[in-house]
């Protein structure tokens, strides 16, 4: 399991950022190995984005054992829908765990109603996808960011090839970005304030440690 989130926290802890009170909040309880694509249509604009998370056993588990109504150590359809619901309505509250940004502007996904649980090997899949909110050209070199901004879940992609870019014209290519924790937080120290520890999920500055799809075009 990749551990970058963790290095994350082990950063603010050396900088001598990370205030005690905030220090529990802003450290992940939940792992997830995540896939990412974006589709783009023949006009070259965005039609959507494809999101697979494998989350970590403990929590898997935790879910399990939530959610088993008649305690026969699985998930039926109904129960498995159940767990969908709760799980959109959740994310949904902080953007569905992802920011799609265009020329430094945010631009919103319109709501998820797709979104399907499965159990595989004892672990909890969740499939799902997004629309953007607006039209988004590719050839306005868009960045695509996937992140639990309270840092309650770290969402990890093991290489690049979990992030892919389908029908972009030849001229567009893509590039995996995985901030590092101490450049990040040197840049933005002045930013880094105790609000931002203490209720990390009312700002935007989470986005800074975000793993991202960087695209651009010659």
């Amino acid at each position: 399991m990749n551990v970058r989130r963790s290095a994350i926290i082990a950063a603010l802890c050396a900088s001598g950022v990370l205030l005690p009170q905030g220090a529990a909040r802003a450290h992940p309880h939940v792992f997830a190995e995540a896939r990412l694509e974006v589709t783009i249509k023949p006009d070259g604009t965005v039609d959507r984005l494809r999101h697979v998370w494998r989350f970590d056993e403990l929590f898997s588990s935790t879910v399990m054992l939530e959610f088993d109504a008649n305690s026969d150590l699985l998930l039926d359809d109904a129960e498995r829908e159940t767990v969908a619901g709760v799980v959109t309505g959740s994310i949904a509250e902080f953007g569905y765990f992802q920011r799609i940004e265009v020329s430094g502007n945010e631009v919103g996904v319109a709501p998820v109603d797709d979104l399907k649980v499965l159990f595989e090997d004892g672990q909890m899949i969740i499939f799902f996808t997004a629309v953007p909110a607006e039209t988004v050209a590719i050839a306005d070199e868009p960045s695509f960011g996937v992140f639990d901004p309270t840092f309650y879940t770290a969402i990890e992609f093991l290489d690049e090839k979990e992030m892919v870019l389908e029908g972009a014209p030849a001229n567009c290519g893509h590039e995996m970005v995985i901030p590092d924790p101490d450049e990040a937080i040197a840049q933005n120290q002045d930013k880094l304030t105790e609000a931002f520890f203490n209720d990390p999920g009312g700002n935007d500055m989470s986005k800074l440690f975000a793993t991202r799809m960087d695209v651009s075009c010659s």
